[in-house]
């Protein structure tokens, strides 16, 4: 009986600070670190200090998304931790302050520098599931940052943020505006439920649909520009056409035919699926 309770807070555990999302975000902080000074510095014990500040700051921000999210995962999202009863929402809460206090102090010891960043972040998560999340465009644009901020913070890490790093950020961003779009079109019957206003409950998913497809598009033609340039090889280019280009463009085909609700299924998995794909053209940059 003890085993199998212990099973299930940590089953609840896992399901509410999504840690592969944190595994992800890690992972990036270290390319972060590669991109700007090199395998030595990605295999440094200070870049991985840094991935685990990252890893910690994403679980509270989910946690937190969780606490402030209640009424709105009752609606969509009822399987959920603490709309399901598995999780009281005061423990939730206690949970995210650990993870917060976790991370601050982890980054005060790699020095001002990321400890302030890592401030920063925390305070826009926070800023994000209490106030910006139920926004037109604002809640994705504001997600996107903090996605984009995981491989500066590992470049600052790794001896300082350098020009590829800003480009990776720049996509990161790009990708994940769009992203967060997409999702809205998922979630727009709960979030209009809840009062919120989305993209979805906006312009309506087909409306969310059109402007996900335009920043798809942005994303893939900045995407590009590197190699257009001249500044990265065509290494690059071959790495980034099956593992970015392409599956974008199926994405936003797919949603030209059908906006039902198993394409926009599918489309968000191909997304995913993407942020493990897009390490190589990434990783090819160097």
């Amino acid at each position: 009986m003890v085993v199998s309770t212990m099973r299930y807070r940590v089953a609840s555990l896992a399901q509410i600070t999504r840690y592969t999302n944190s595994m992800y975000a890690a992972v990036y902080t270290l390319v972060g670190t590669y991109l700007s000074g090199g395998a030595t510095a990605a295999l440094a014990l200070r870049s991985w200090g840094a991935a685990a500040v990252v890893g910690l700051v994403v679980a509270y921000g989910f946690v937190i998304n969780d606490y402030v999210d209640i009424q709105v995962d009752g609606y969509s999202k009822p399987h959920r931790p603490i709309p399901a009863g598995k999780i009281a929402r005061e423990a939730a809460l206690w949970l995210a302050l650990a993870l917060a206090g976790a991370a601050l102090l982890l980054a005060a010891s790699l020095g001002p520098a990321l400890a302030l960043f890592a401030l920063c972040t925390t305070l826009l998560a926070t800023i994000y599931s209490f106030a910006l999340k139920g926004t037109v465009l604002w809640g994705n644009a504001c997600m996107a940052l903090l996605i984009a901020s995981i491989p500066l913070y590992g470049g600052l890490a790794g001896g300082g943020i350098s020009a590829l790093v800003g480009i990776v950020a720049g996509l990161m961003w790009l990708f994940d505006f769009s992203h967060e779009i997409l999702k809205t079109t998922a979630d727009w019957r709960g979030d209009g439920r809840a009062g919120l206003r989305t993209v979805a409950t906006a312009f309506g998913v087909r409306g969310a649909v059109r402007i996900f497809q335009a920043a798809g598009l942005l994303f893939i033609g900045v995407a590009l520009l590197p190699w257009i340039s001249g500044l990265i090889g065509a290494s690059y280019l071959l790495a980034l056409l099956p593992c970015a280009v392409l599956p974008t463009v199926a994405v936003i085909v797919m949603l030209a035919r059908s906006t039902d609700d198993a394409t926009i299924t599918l489309a968000l998995k191909i997304m995913r699926y993407m942020w493990i794909s897009n390490l190589l053209p990434i990783l090819l940059m160097s």
